[in-house]
């Protein structure tokens, strides 16, 4: 992970595991957000925008076997795409 890119709002990773990655997110939202066990190790590498964290959550949907869960707006989890 690029320690200096928080400075322009960004998270960038390399083969990162989903549940790592998610608590970095987290410190950027209020609430709870977290993923199933099953899918913790998922790895992912890219550079995302912490602008946004709405729209980065719903991007990993669309790239990753994941599914994301609501159980409130500040209450967030990520399980395995049935």
């Amino acid at each position: 992970m690029d320690a200096g890119a928080w400075a322009d709002c960004l998270i960038v990773t390399g083969n990162m595991r989903l549940a790592d990655f998610l608590a970095e997110v987290g410190r950027y939202r209020h609430g709870y957000l977290g993923c199933s066990s099953d899918i913790a190790n998922l790895r992912l590498s890219g550079v995302f925008r912490l602008e946004d964290t709405e729209k980065l959550l719903s991007i990993l949907a669309q790239t990753l076997p994941v599914r994301l869960r609501y159980r409130t707006r500040w209450w967030v989890s990520l399980e395995r795409q049935t």
